[in-house]
């Protein structure tokens, strides 16, 4: 360079300092989207606020129902429609599927198990032939192989010892229940057909229809399929109504009280008794505190205020401090979580209680305490629009609810209006921060040009002085 100047980090400098302004709006971009993670921080706590006290305000949380059994003859389950009542019922029978062993004995390699049981053969279940049998070979391991690979069958086998390398095959079917669980094995005839399966032998609806002795003799039954059967138990010295036997395909006889399913595991007498559950009432309420609480601790992190450090700078304070929304909010929850309910009853008498740091505590035992002694009072105080969705009176379970749809509402909620605009600042900055890249370049390129013309005048001033000093050294 003539001028002898570092252009290069002159340039840099000019434009480090023209970038200043782009710089700014870069941090401010940082600065918003860690708001939105903060704010969407606060609404998932919010939603979940609004999910656990929609979920105890639903009539189906205070009408939950739990069955028990006098014994281990039987088990129930109760779905969501259960009501309270009682049930006494004989287990007669359990379901069972049929099963066949052959009258044949085997040792596990013997060459002509296939066709001394007549394999080929088809299977038939409900009057359709499911599938064929078909071993490749001829021992009693390929048998059972075959048999167990086809799992369409609905049928599996397996080789039962009986003596010394003496099996014989034992078919079973995979379901329960006198026509569930009933098959049939039918050799075919030499000409490929099944045994029966003529065109006399076909319904209208083509299926297959075994006439007697068509079937394999070489099987004989060892277990029959049957359904589960049970009567209601009457008083003694009256008669079962007729009407009054249940009768199931697997061991599960389904709603046998309204919402209420009864699996028996053995023959004999249960009384099945369904009565409410307050320990699933509990749980609800517990769960709706521990949300209102999870929702005003991350309300406290994100907008705690910090200390002032030595250097004047914030330490330990929050991403949204001196956040009027989220003060707004935190006022609106500890205020209601504090007052009284709808007739001048203090939350104390269920258990929940506010501590001096603003949150709740719940005491399960006295909320059971006072749920049992009047579960429609403890309702109506805390979730009054569970009994009544048109109700005006709100408990403290419908104000929360309130004010966190409130917040999280998905167009005029306070957080999701906070966060929108948020986002709309992140990309209005973000277009400024690209007009901004191309001023600079733009700046550039005039420095760029400035420079390089400096220097090419300053060149010819040097080569004007060079032939100046030339001319008066040779005046001289």
């Amino acid at each position: 360079m003539i001028s002898g100047l570092d252009t290069s980090t002159i340039i840099s400098q000019l434009l480090s300092a023209d970038a200043a302004p782009q710089k700014q709006m870069k941090t401010n971009v940082s600065t918003a989207q860690l708001k939105v993670t903060a704010y969407q921080s606060v609404n998932t706590k919010m939603s979940a606020l609004q999910t656990a006290a929609e979920n105890v305000s639903k009539a189906a949380t205070w009408s939950s129902a739990k069955a028990t059994s006098s014994s281990d003859v039987a088990t129930a389950t109760t779905s969501s429609t259960a009501q309270p009542g009682t049930v006494s019922l004989d287990v007669t029978q359990l379901a069972t599927g049929r099963s066949v062993l052959s009258k044949g004995t085997y040792s596990a390699t013997d060459t002509g198990a296939k066709a001394d049981m007549g394999y080929p053969l088809d299977v038939v279940a409900d009057g359709k032939i499911v599938g064929t049998v078909s071993p490749s070979k001829g021992t009693l391991s390929d048998v059972v192989a075959a048999i167990n690979k086809a799992t369409n069958l609905g049928i599996t086998a397996v080789a039962v010892r009986v003596g010394e390398d003496q099996y014989r095959l034992q078919i079973t079917s995979t379901r329960t229940g006198e026509r569930e669980g009933h098959f049939q094995l039918v050799p075919r005839t030499p000409d490929g057909t099944p045994d029966g399966a003529t065109a006399t032998t076909l319904d209208p609806h083509g299926k297959v229809v075994v006439p007697p002795g068509a079937e394999s003799t070489n099987y004989d039954d060892i277990a029959t399929a049957k359904d589960a059967l049970a009567t209601l138990v009457t008083e003694a010295g009256l008669a079962s109504p007729a009407n009054a036997v249940l009768k199931s395909s697997t061991n599960t006889f389904k709603d046998v009280l309204n919402g209420v399913d009864v699996t028996a595991a053995k023959t004999g007498q249960a009384t099945i008794t369904v009565a409410g559950d307050p320990d699933a009432v509990a749980s609800a309420v517990e769960a709706f505190v521990k949300a209102a609480n999870a929702a005003v601790d991350t309300i406290g992190i994100q907008s705690r205020a910090g200390a002032v450090g030595s250097d004047g700078k914030v330490v330990g304070g929050g991403t949204l401090r001196g956040d009027a929304t989220l003060r707004q909010l935190k006022t609106s929850i500890l205020a209601n979580m504090t007052s009284a309910l709808g007739t001048n009853v203090s939350p104390a008498a269920y258990g929940i209680q506010s501590t001096k740091d603003g949150e709740l505590t719940f005491d399960k035992a006295k909320f059971l305490e006072g749920y049992k002694a009047d579960p429609v009072a403890a309702q109506k105080l805390l979730a009054p629009r569970s009994v009544d969705p048109d109700s005006t009176a709100a408990g403290l379970v419908d104000r929360l609810a309130g004010i966190a749809k409130g917040a999280t509402d998905q167009y005029t909620g306070s957080l999701t209006t906070a966060i929108t605009g948020q986002n709309s600042t992140i990309s209005d900055l973000t277009k400024r921060i690209a007009d901004w890249d191309d001023r600079l370049a733009g700046k550039k390129e005039r420095y760029q040009k400035y420079y390089s013309a400096l220097e090419s005048s300053l060149g010819k001033l040097k080569s004007q002085s060079s032939w100046l000093a030339g001319q008066l050294s040779s005046l001289s």
